[in-house]
């Protein structure tokens, strides 16, 4: 494209200064009284006329239509044109602009008749410095361009390493997590990009460790104490079947030890529900109303020991929340308040200055020993009267789906289990 166009305007510019010569000869011829041969004799033939403001420079000579001199003062370029004209035939006046190549020299040149027939003014511009000066250019683009390459490639390669290196790393640590090796990755990387997407991989390979962990224990846990109901269950049956054990009695226990393996194992299947990756969509609830409908639900229970349940209302509040969620949270804090209570079971809730929900469930019986506080939310632990804590872990994984917290403690008399949701946010 450079050649195409410095070619282009150096055939352009050399036209157009051979046909302003022209013009200006034969102005020059009509306006004096000078003879042609005078004029072609005495002009100085390095600069036609003096065009000191354009770019090339212009020089003429005299010939006729036999290729002779008409003027004596012929230079070894005039000769060696005259020479190439006559070798390529060419008729001097037809002969039109046109590019000649002599000994390495490049002119352009262009010839005009004047009074005299078959006299003829040659004029001709050298542009051989010119294009040399281009073709060194061209070394030099050239030369450019390669190192230009050069650079590029080695930029590029290291570039390529750079990023294929941490790529491979990262690579190999997503496919070791795969595998089930959840060992963080130690290695730091300057790449700031590179440097986060590891730490996610970090954070996620330790959520997916605990996840791990989480479910062997669940499942050793699980089968720990769906052993004890089934024992129960095939012990009392083998002893009605030998008839050493009162048909009734032992009946009556293998339906309460199968009622509590039903209830532990709904309690089982809601947890795996819970640990479910993909979250119900939530929806708006009025808390109020479905504190209520709850209470009513568990009046029956509550009444068949002997308690009461007081609800303290604190006006209609509407919540962002899953709805199917709640609700059994509600009902495993409530049915296990019933279950220590001695006379009553307290509900009230209230929305502080920070947006946040917050529900307390307090009954009137024995507390929790404070060893068993810090483990009243852990799956299958196993409190006072060896009652498995399937129900309240429950409520803290509900209570986590809501971006919430659930607490033990104990009041004056009696335990508070307090839900915190933040209302604004779930």
């Amino acid at each position: 494209m450079f050649n195409l166009a410095v070619n282009q305007y150096i055939r352009g510019r050399a036209y157009a200064e051979l046909d302003e010569a022209k013009r200006d000869f034969h102005q020059h011829i009509t306006e004096s009284d000078v003879e042609p041969e005078t004029l072609i004799n005495n002009v100085p033939v390095s600069r036609y006329r003096g065009y000191g403001d354009h770019f090339f420079v212009l020089r003429r000579f005299g010939i006729d239509e036999t290729y002779l001199p008409i003027n004596s003062n012929w230079s070894a370029t005039a000769y060696a044109i005259a020479d190439v004209l006559y070798q390529e035939g060419i008729v001097i006046s037809q002969f039109q602009n046109r590019r000649l190549r002599i000994n390495e020299h490049t002119f352009f040149i262009a010839t005009t008749g004047y009074r005299d027939e078959g006299s003829h003014v040659v004029f001709y511009l050298d542009v051989t410095d010119l294009q040399r000066f281009t073709s060194s250019l061209n070394v030099i683009l050239l030369s450019l361009v390669g190192i230009i390459w050069l650079l590029a490639m080695l930029i590029a390669t290291f570039l390529a390493g750079s990023l294929a290196r941490p790529l491979h790393i990262l690579s190999d640590f997503a496919q070791r997590i795969g595998r089930g090796d959840f060992r963080p990755n130690s290695i730091s990387f300057a790449n700031e990009e590179f440097d986060e997407l590891n730490q996610n991989l970090n954070h996620t390979a330790k959520q997916l460790a605990k996840y791990d962990n989480d479910q062997k224990a669940f499942f050793q846990n699980a089968s720990h104490e769906l052993r004890t109901p089934l024992m129960s269950i095939k012990s009392y049956a083998e002893g009605i079947k030998y008839g050493i054990m009162e048909p009734e009695k032992a009946s009556q226990t293998i339906l309460e030890a199968t009622d509590k393996l039903t209830g532990m194992v709904r309690d089982i299947l809601y947890i795996s529900k819970l640990d479910n990756l993909t979250v119900p969509a939530r929806e708006q609830t009025d808390l109020q109303g479905l504190l209520e409908e709850r209470i009513r639900l568990l009046r029956t229970q509550a009444e068949s020991k002997g308690v009461e349940i007081h609800f303290k209302s604190s006006g209609p509040v509407i919540i962002a929340c899953i709805r199917e969620y709640l609700e059994r949270a509600i009902d495993n804090i409530i049915a296990n308040a019933i279950r220590y209570a001695e006379t009553a079971v307290e509900v009230e809730y209230e929305i502080n200055n920070t947006r946040i929900c917050i529900l307390r469930v307090m009954d009137d019986g024995p507390g929790f020993e404070p060893d068993v506080i810090p483990h009243v939310f852990e799956r299958f632990y196993t409190g006072k009267n060896g009652l498995n804590g399937i129900g309240l872990s429950i409520v803290r994984s509900v209570a986590d789906q809501h971006q919430g917290t659930v607490t033990a403690a104990n009041g004056e008399k009696g335990a508070i289990v307090t839900l915190s949701i933040p209302y604004r946010l779930c």
